[in-house]
């Protein structure tokens, strides 16, 4: 196996030089000063403190120890600083002498290193691997010699055993879970770094190619993500990582990096983060910038997301650094120490994700004042909650709608009574019930885009989502339209057709303060307001209710439930939410069709189909 001399992975020795180069951008400038502190603080202290009782503290264990490792290899390359260089050394050792790499096997007892090999095993691999990869030309025989062992012993043979097992780990080439960049492309980089030093290098390297292809070709043409922008961060890192350092480790261009889906994923998770307020569904709704996102930019030549990504890191209300990870070390080295050629350009203001069915409509983007994100698609996915048809509306820059996100993992979230739990479950979504309980399970939904004079979003048939009932399939027809009406406003329509009378049920959820009218509803948040109004073709009931929170120290959210009157074999529910305004809406059929007529600050009227549900 041909490989380029040392450094061979991501982090190259031009990226190590910027350290020691005058930075004209602020980001970069503070991420070296921080750098420094940092650091210092990792030498002065060298306790790793996680909670034992808390979710894979082993996981949370080997991140705190790449930031330690990598942060400390940084300072030693923009220092020259031998005592960096020592304590990197100290901690690969630590790292090595670990008992147990896995807290799923530490739970059960099993300290053999081939037992598994899981998110702690890709995350530890890809630190070994910066290490050595970094300090090459400079280390000893004897501490090459530890680099190897535990490579060998640790990572490389245990991946070997898992994956040539019959039954091969859930993650082999999964194309919609980021255990298989995390896993494979922590030991893929470590197996470009030992490279020939270990005989079994050449064989990973096929396992890993084979698995994470899948994982890339899912992007389709759009570069949607089913996990959502939490794990789209983890995932993408170790994805990336690993594909960076293949490029350089060969001279060579990957094929997955010609995808044009790779690319269009850059985008993917700030799309679904207006000014950074994040509007993702399922586990993890959260985002901040991880320092890979300019290094991946970077390599495509992507100056409209390093743009928004600077943007990002210097906006008061959101900047920060994601997860647990050496980001402070990592902006350093990955910044490009200067402003972006261009400006920032517009972005799409609607975008309907293909392949995911995910979509989002906004006033203007990427610098927007009122946004709104639609869930389609499946549940058929790792981390995705019962969410279908669910939306987020963000106005001034605040979250007034939005679904309930998992605060905190326990041994239930992912077990047989996931879905027992309120956060993943429905009864947290702004979602559509029918006596009582909404979509089904491993469903999905047709998104397509809908437009108009003066209004443009998207349409969700879920009539097969819903399931059964006691007498066959739960609806005849369940659908919902979303759409933004004069950049000013959002407008819902929910259609429920069923076969025999039910109860039917619109709720949205918001932690801002709600007050209910007798005709509307209004939200107050910190700084915006908002008023819904609503109106159906049959008697509605608009009601208050608490969410139900798993952990004890999280405040309830509050519910506006739309409510049927009574049972019911037919039903159009509209409702109109007004940014600083207000507005009233009302509904009409006749001759086959349905008019929505929105007066007061927001005027408009939208004409459908009532039975084809067509605009």
């Amino acid at each position: 196996m041909k490989l380029t001399d040392y450094p061979r992975l991501y982090i190259s020795d031009s990226h190590y030089g910027r350290l020691r180069e005058k930075a004209e951008h602020k980001i970069a400038r503070n991420a070296r000063q921080n750098l420094k502190l940092l650091a210092k603080t990792f030498l002065e202290d060298t306790n790793i403190v996680v909670d034992e009782t808390g979710h894979n503290s082993h996981l949370i264990r080997a991140r705190k120890m790449q930031t330690r490792v990598v942060t400390l290899l940084a300072e030693y390359k923009r220092t020259g600083d031998r005592i960096y260089r020592d304590a990197v050394l100290a901690d690969v050792a630590r790292i090595a002498g670990w008992e147990y790499w896995s807290w799923i096997t530490w739970r059960q007892g099993d300290a053999r290193p081939e037992a598994i090999f899981d998110l702690s095993y890709g995350e530890n691999s890809a630190t070994l691997a910066l290490a050595f990869d970094g300090l090459y030309h400079e280390l000893s025989a004897d501490e090459k010699k530890l680099f190897v062992d535990t490579a060998v012993k640790r990572s490389l043979r245990p991946f070997l055993h898992v994956m040539k097992a019959k039954d091969k780990p859930m993650y082999f080439k999964h194309p919609h879970t980021n255990w298989n960049t995390v896993c494979c492309g922590g030991a893929g980089m470590l197996a470009l770094a030992m490279g020939d030093l270990c005989k079994e290098s050449e064989a990973v390297l096929k396992i890993v190619e084979e698995s994470v292809e899948p994982f890339f070709k899912s992007l389709k043409g759009d570069g949607g993500w089913p996990e959502g922008i939490g794990y789209w961060n983890y995932g993408m890192r170790y994805g990336f990582m690993y594909l960076l350092s293949w490029e350089r480790a060969t001279g060579k261009k990957h094929k997955l990096l010609q995808l044009k889906g790779t690319e269009a994923t850059l985008k993917f998770p700030l799309q679904f983060t207006p000014n950074g307020v994040p509007c993702s569904f399922g586990d993890v709704n959260r985002f901040g910038v991880l320092p890979f996102h300019y290094a991946a930019a970077e390599r495509f030549g992507a100056g409209e997301v390093t743009s928004e990504l600077d943007r990002r890191l210097t906006m008061k209300e959101v900047a920060r650094l994601d997860g647990p990870w050496p980001n402070v070390a990592e902006l350093a080295l990955f910044h490009p120490g200067r402003e972006t050629e261009g400006k920032l350009g517009v972005w799409e203001n609607r975008v309907l994700v293909r392949g995911l069915d995910w979509g989002y409509v906004a006033d203007q983007m990427p610098e927007t004042n009122l946004y709104v994100s639609v869930r389609g698609g499946t549940t058929d996915a790792p981390h995705v909650h019962r969410d279908l048809m669910s939306f987020f509306v963000v106005a001034g820059g605040e979250m007034l709608i939005e679904n309930v996100g998992v605060d905190d993992y326990m041994d239930t979230t992912f077990s047989a009574r996931r879905f027992d739990l309120y956060e993943p479950s429905a009864h947290s979504k702004n979602t559509i019930f029918l006596n009582g309980v909404s979509i089904s399970d491993k469903v999905s939904v047709k998104t397509s885009v809908i437009e108009g004079s003066g209004y443009e979003g998207f349409r969700i048939d879920a009539t097969d989502a819903m399931g059964t009932m006691r007498d066959g399939p739960a609806a005849t027809f369940c659908g919902r339209a979303i759409v933004m009406v004069k950049k000013k406003g959002v407008l819902v329509v929910d259609r429920v057709v069923v076969p025999h009378a039910a109860l039917v049920e619109s709720r949205l959820h918001t932690f801002c303060d709600v007050t209910f009218g007798s005709s509307d509803v209004q939200i107050r948040g910190k700084k915006q307001r908002m008023q819904i109004a609503v109106a159906a073709t049959e008697p509605i009931l608009t009601k208050k209710g608490l969410g139900i929170p798993s952990h004890p120290g999280r405040e309830p959210d509050t519910m506006i439930r739309f409510v049927s009157h009574k049972k019911l074999l037919s039903v159009t529910m509209a409702y109109f939410l007004t940014h600083n305004g207000k507005s009233d809406v009302s509904l009409s059929e006749r001759g086959g069709h349905t008019s929505v007529k929105i007066t007061g600050d927001v005027s408009a009227r939208i004409r459908f189909d009532t039975h084809k549900f067509s605009f």
